[in-house]
């Protein structure tokens, strides 16, 4: 039997495309997921671009959730009928939906070994955002930490600048700033409504602003997740200790540019920053946290989630996210309709 995918067909820009391919066939330690939605990610759209790893032919989505609808004979974790996530890596260099076959796709085959089983009463649409948040718990506290009483900047408000600035409320800091471009006015104001303290536009010196408020100290801990050219932005917003032992400012980064960058990196040494990469997570450690988040209801994902779209209209889902009339899309490969009973 066959099924409708989207699917990154070649190696080069462009080469996305809805195909038939077969519905997946399981292993004796694999659990067919049903999909309830794939969210549309940045590494989505360089993957289009050519801009980002990945494997030809591969089906795309990465952010999902779902129902399981057959399981394998060796797995004991997972019955028919549960709704799970699951961890993108599945060890070998494997990546759901990034070298090997994702979720915009009706069903998808997924090793138990990376499944985690939802609480009944986490809908399917919240769930669907457990990467993101997986990705955000680690950069906000595994690879760095925000600290009670810090300052935060997030330079980006694209999905994962509107959750950081939930999840960096959660952890205690005293003020939130976000910062985005002219273009990102509509998404400034959902992270105002999501808890910024201060939404910034790039274009009118926010590292001013940032100055002002912390009285010439700047941000303990700064994000730079806008894909653009935020690094500068960043930089200039951190709290700098041009004498001492260093180390009063934090930067991580989680954006992936697929092109050089000019950026001025005197203030890097001059003011002892310390700069970190954050990209994967602590594995299992890091999704139960997720799922217990989600289970406690700690974000608000309605101002969030903008836009939901049938398997059919994907491009049009990745042409809004480009133009940024989205936030965060899902893609509903089982129909708009359907909520997972």
């Amino acid at each position: 039997m066959n099924m409708k995918a989207v699917r990154k067909t070649a190696r080069g820009p462009g080469h996305v495309e809805l195909c038939d391919v077969p519905v997946p066939e399981i292993g004796p330690n694999d659990v067919l997921m049903k999909v309830y939605a794939a969210g549309v990610c940045g590494s989505d759209i360089l993957i289009e671009d050519d801009k980002h790893f990945y494997r030809a032919p591969v089906t795309q989505g990465h952010e999902f959730s779902g129902i399981a609808t057959k399981v394998g004979k060796n797995v004991t974790r997972v019955t028919e009928g549960d709704k799970f996530v699951a961890d993108i890596e599945c060890g070998d260099g494997d990546w759901l939906g990034v070298t090997i076959d994702g979720a915009m796709a009706p069903f998808m085959r997924v090793p138990e070994h990376v499944i985690y089983r939802l609480p009944e009463h986490v809908s399917l649409r919240d769930a669907a955002l457990a990467e993101p948040v997986v990705a955000t718990h680690h950069l906000l506290q595994e690879r760095a930490q925000v600290k009670v009483g810090d300052d935060v900047v997030i330079v980006g408000p694209g999905p994962m600048g509107i959750v950081a600035t939930q999840y960096a409320r959660i952890c205690g800091a005293r003020r939130v700033f976000l910062i985005g471009l002219r273009s990102d006015e509509k998404r400034l104001e959902i992270g105002k409504q999501v808890g910024a303290d201060y939404v910034l536009f790039d274009e009118e010196d926010p590292a001013k602003t940032v100055m002002d408020v912390t009285d010439g100290k700047g941000a303990e801990f700064v994000l730079e997740c806008s894909g653009g050219e935020g690094v500068q932005t960043a930089i200039d917003c951190a709290r700098k200790a041009h004498e001492g032992p260093g180390g009063k400012g934090v930067v991580v980064f989680i954006s992936l540019w697929g092109r050089p960058i000019t950026v001025n990196l005197d203030e890097v040494s001059l003011g002892q920053l310390d700069i970190r990469g954050s990209w994967s997570w602590n594995g299992r450690e890091t999704w139960e946290h997720a799922v217990d988040l989600l289970d406690r209801g700690l974000f608000n994902f309605d101002p969030v989630v903008t836009g939901h779209y049938e398997l059919e209209e994907w491009a049009q889902a990745f042409a809004n996210l480009r133009a940024k009339r989205d936030l965060k899309a899902l893609i509903h490969p089982n129909g708009i309709e359907w909520d997972g009973k």
